[in-house]
């Protein structure tokens, strides 16, 4: 897993996850939302989009669907929201999910985790 691609609408978070995963050797590209990050999906091509759920314009959620369509099993997705999974309809579902708050350990943990499971 190299490239991932970010929607998070709040501009601190999204550059606390550029940061951390461009230090820890990720090629990263941060949407503001759902919508830029469908326009860059398929130019882009990552093997993983990290979402909020909650952003102007697309849900998460129907972000994670849009890849899916678009992408089938060739990107993984991980939901950092603190969205109750139990609101999310089945075809909502990320790959992987992390409970904000989200500090950079965590989250590296969460995309080195799914890393692993996608790797056998």
């Amino acid at each position: 897993m190299q490239r991932i691609l970010i929607a998070e609408d709040d501009p601190i978070l999204a550059m606390i996850y550029e940061i951390t995963l461009g230090e820890a050797g990720f090629d990263v590209l941060v949407c503001r939302d759902g919508v830029e990050a469908l326009d860059a999906l398929d130019a882009f091509a990552p093997d993983l989009v990290i979402t909020d759920f909650y952003m102007p314009r697309m849900t998460g959620g129907e972000l994670i669907r849009a890849v899916r369509k678009r992408r089938g099993v060739l990107t993984s997705t991980l939901l950092a929201s603190a969205i109750d999974p139990a609101r999310l309809r089945e075809d909502e579902w990320a790959d992987a999910r992390l409970e904000k708050p989200i500090t950079p350990a965590k989250l590296l943990r969460g995309v080195r985790a799914l890393e692993a499971c996608q790797a056998h």
